[in-house]
């Protein structure tokens, strides 16, 4: 056998290992770099969503103020309603009015970082399953707020807007508006529409179905306050602390 013919095994077998050892290298480097990216995709949307929900934070306070001063608003028109000697003047009268006028805004709720995830299908984005079922249990605590906020909404415009366009000097009323409830440093800026003043609205006050508005306003509140807002602030507490251990913060 001639010995130029004889094949060079030994080189052929180390530069197929070498293309093999090349094949797998590369995917593993496709597979870091995969994996790189997903990690840094999940801390943008960590970090989004922690932004978001310590704004919450803050407007669940703000809406706490919010509500429980127009309860208070409430309670004192109610009070004043069932006793014949109440100290209140028809200009405070008017500004409790004023008060129990405000209404919830479901809207404030609205997360768009978390809507992405959750209607997208985009929570595989999220590697701990703990947190992604703690989210989704945060969405349904705001879907509830919202709920809740909706109930108001709908009984300002659908029943106590119409009431009070029949009953009440609505100039007269905005005329003593000052503030925001619970939050005297936010001013109003009160116009002057022209309307003759000059209804007394103890009268009012005086009436059962005026009563029961408010009755019916205060029960609207406290589902806001004693169950909208608990939920969400006990779901919302616990995603974050969750969030900040995944960001190391």
């Amino acid at each position: 056998m001639n010995a130029g013919n004889s094949i060079p095994w030994s080189r052929i077998a180390v530069e197929g290992i070498a293309i093999v050892a090349s094949i797998l290298l590369a995917f593993a480097i496709d597979a870091w770099w995969d994996d790189r990216q997903r990690e840094e995709t999940e801390q943008v949307v960590l970090r989004t969503l922690l932004n978001d929900f310590q704004g919450k934070q803050i407007l669940l306070s703000d809406m706490n103020t919010f509500s429980e001063a127009i309860v208070e608003s409430v309670e004192t028109l109610l009070m004043a309603a069932s006793s014949t000697d109440h100290a209140l003047s028809e200009d405070s009268i008017d500004r409790l009015i004023g008060d129990t006028w405000w209404v919830s805004n479901e809207a404030v709720w609205d997360s768009a970082p978390l809507n992405q995830l959750i209607a997208g299908g985009n929570l595989s984005v999220i590697s701990n399953p703990n947190l992604v079922q703690q989210l989704a249990e945060l969405q349904v605590a705001i879907e509830r707020v919202k709920y809740h906020s909706r109930n108001d909404s709908e009984f300002h415009e659908n029943i106590m807007t119409p009431f009070m366009i029949s009953n009440v000097n609505m100039s007269q009323v905005t005329t003593t508006m000052r503030h925001r409830p619970g939050h005297p440093e936010l001013t109003i800026q009160s116009r002057n529409l022209g309307v003759s003043e000059g209804q007394r609205h103890s009268e009012l006050l005086a009436t059962t179905e005026y009563q029961n508005l408010l009755v019916a306003k205060m029960e609207r509140l406290s589902d806001i306050l004693e169950v909208g807002h608990p939920g969400v602030e006990e779901r919302l507490n616990l995603v974050i602390e969750m969030l900040e251990i995944e960001l190391d913060l």
